[in-house]
């Protein structure tokens, strides 16, 4: 049976076709492709001049988020004598299998194009930045669909291996532009695999969450019938062990997190949109209202100070 739904496959086939017969998308290519040798032309590359394409040597991998989950893989597998192998594999199987992908659609309200006004506007703007993103990207999956939530907030967002989702308060209040510049910037994070790499994270926070519920309940009961000898006190050693990995490792997932914005920003810029994504971003800061983040803040957010973003990105396209 098919992990996909009819009305997810009906819009994989709506946007294919509309590939291959919009007059909007056949203009774009003629507009940016040479006819003869079917590359880019020069101007979609001169856009952003200080800026390289990626190559195997130079693009980072998210090494992090791999080395932390193998780090909790080895070390739950030691401490529970082999038991947390088959639950690990299991769940990273389910993790990464498309009907997770699509639960996970249902479960957050997220839904595929339906209404002829959102076909008619998002289709030509998706295609246009996905054409631009493979050409930044030659190795980008073709499986991307785009997705709506019912959200008035202004947020656009990647999850699995082919969810890219913009939210409705992005769709009613942005222009086309502005559109285009957010979608190149979440193309970014399926470029470098980020949403792959945040699965694996996730998978070991579940297991990790797991682990020290089931901790903590044993540990309570201990301290509250003062019982436990030997056993608690080695109990206690595991839950604080435990409890300051987590938080390490947390703070260095952050980091990441944040250090993957940045990377995403420079590939809406390698795809020619990351002036688009700038003015989208002034746009945001011109009307958000939020008190400075503490040290502790911006330690554990996941997504740098907009402002510092919106200073590289044009550091490189006026510099």
């Amino acid at each position: 049976m098919s992990a996909m739904s009819e009305n997810e496959q009906s819009q994989g086939y709506e946007f294919t076709s509309f590939l291959e017969s919009s007059a909007a998308w056949q203009h774009w290519l003629q507009s940016n492709f040479s006819a003869e040798e079917q590359t880019p032309q020069e101007p979609l590359v001169q856009a952003v001049p200080a800026v390289e394409k990626d190559t195997p040597a130079r693009k980072k991998s998210n090494w992090v988020y791999i080395a932390w989950f193998l780090f909790y893989f080895i070390f739950f597998s030691v401490i529970t004598f082999g038991i947390a192998i088959p639950f690990y594999i299991i769940t990273v199987i389910l993790a990464f299998s498309p009907i997770a992908e699509k639960l996970w659609r249902r479960v957050s309200g997220v839904r595929p194009l339906r209404l002829k006004s959102e076909k008619d506007r998002l289709h030509p703007l998706f295609a246009e930045v996905y054409v631009a993103a493979s050409y930044a990207e030659l190795n980008l999956s073709g499986k991307i669909r785009l997705y709506i939530k019912e959200d008035m907030s202004i947020n656009v967002f990647a999850f699995g291996k082919g969810t890219l989702v913009l939210t409705r308060g992005c769709i009613e209040l942005l222009n086309d532009d502005c559109l285009k510049g957010l979608m190149a910037h979440e193309f970014g994070h399926f470029a470098h695999r980020d949403t792959e790499a945040v699965l694996l994270s996730t998978v070991s926070n579940f297991v990790m969450s797991y682990i020290m519920t089931k901790m903590t309940d044993r540990k309570t009961r201990y301290d509250s019938e003062n019982k436990g000898g030997f056993f608690k006190w080695i109990l206690d050693i595991f839950y604080y062990l435990f409890r300051a990995i987590d938080l390490i490792g947390e703070l260095i997932l952050k980091r990441t997190s944040r250090r993957n914005e940045y990377r995403a920003d420079s590939f809406a810029l390698k795809s020619g949109l990351g002036k688009n994504l700038t003015d989208v971003l002034l746009k945001i800061y011109s009307v958000s209202v939020s008190k400075p983040q503490s040290v502790k803040e911006q330690m554990k957010s996941t997504h740098p100070d907009i402002t510092l973003r919106i200073e590289r990105l044009e550091e490189t396209l006026y510099h």
